[in-house]
């Protein structure tokens, strides 16, 4: 019984250190981390409560230059281009439109840990990547209640993401986070370059006396008017307020509310701006099928998760243990001679 013996504790051992390494290595090292060539389609529907068309203002056309509540879409798609042992390069790029017709299209690449997505600067050399910090495009496998930092392209800054409550979402339970982001100057290039950069300032005079300004602003500006320049340069602020629905095993956005304002700053010689107007004041949210494709695919990440990191390793320690023991109990092999029943030795007569 030698042979078997050696062959079940062979299994058994080996089966153990499987379960050993799914649990504690596999899983979490290279299940539990965003794959080679994902992608992800999110699409958000909202309203532009608040919407300038610059070409329109530029004409004098105050009328039809400020546009209010208008339907809003927005399809994001998320990828991961390239990957590097645990850093991957991710792009989310997103498309704008306004009642169906396209009024943005950005861009922005990333350099990520593949677990933690946190934005890392330890990337390979040929990445063109923004500089980022802290949450960008997801929550990290596993996420935690506690406050994450959460990246602003347009800023180019970071803002708390405080963990609020568990909240039935889609079927789920999910974390519930809170993000506010305080205005700060846009100065992304995307963002910018649809703006105006100027305006004159008897336009400016027109917005203030036409109601279009709310009313403290148009007050502070009749009075640095008679001080600015023919032609009045603009900066933009950024400010947002968004809650997020995230599923804790796969970090994946469920649904998400986010209220977002651009506001057009006048900028003075001294240096410093003066609100003037929301150009964009946004409020969306993920649409319901978006929402439910979410939902299923954090199903099936978790699915995976749980039969790699949990169900496997328990059957395999199930398994590996009772062979094990058939190692120890099965009986071995009896010494050449030896009589049934004795121990070997030659009976006395």
């Amino acid at each position: 019984m030698t042979n078997t013996r050696l062959a079940c504790a062979v299994v058994g051992v080996i089966s153990l250190l499987a379960a050993a390494l799914l649990a504690w290595l596999i899983t979490p090292k290279w299940v539990a981390r965003v794959p080679s060539g994902k992608s992800i389609d999110r699409t958000y529907e909202g309203t532009l409560q608040t919407l300038l068309d610059p070409a329109t203002l530029a004409q004098g056309n105050l009328a039809a230059a400020i546009k209010s509540n208008v339907p809003l879409t927005i399809r994001q798609h998320v990828k991961v281009e390239k990957t590097s042992g645990n850093k991957a390069l991710v792009s989310d790029s997103r498309t704008n439109s306004a009642a169906g017709a396209k009024i943005e299209q950005t861009r922005w690449d990333y350099a990520l840990d593949r677990r933690s997505l946190q934005a890392v600067s330890d990337h390979p050399s040929d990445w063109t990547v923004i500089p980022a910090q802290g949450l960008t495009v997801s929550w990290p496998f596993g996420a935690e209640k506690k406050t994450y930092q959460g990246w602003t392209p347009e800023t180019r800054t970071t803002a708390p993401l405080n963990y609020l409550r568990e909240e039935k979402k889609q079927g789920i339970t999910t974390y519930v986070y809170e993000g506010r982001a305080p205005a700060a100057k846009i100065v992304d290039d995307q963002i910018l370059a649809t703006l105006p950069k100027t305006l004159p300032s008897a336009l400016l005079k027109q917005l203030g006396q036409g109601g279009a300004v709310p009313p403290a602003q148009a007050a502070q500006l009749a009075k640095i008017l008679p001080q600015l320049p023919e032609t009045v340069p603009l900066t933009y602020a950024f400010q947002d307020q968004s809650t997020f629905w995230v599923d804790p095993s796969t970090g994946l956005v469920i649904d998400v509310q986010r209220d977002q304002q651009r506001i057009a700053e006048i900028a003075l010689p001294t240096g410093t701006a003066v609100p003037l107007l929301p150009v964009v004041a946004a409020s969306y949210h993920d649409s319901v099928a978006s929402s439910q494709n979410a939902a299923d695919d954090a199903r099936h990440g978790r699915t995976v998760i749980r039969w790699l990191g949990v169900y496997l390793p328990i059957v395999l320690l199930a398994f590996g243990a009772v062979m094990v023991a058939l190692a120890v109990l099965l009986p071995g092999r009896r010494s050449a001679g030896a009589p049934d029943g004795g121990d070997g030795n030659v009976p006395h007569k």
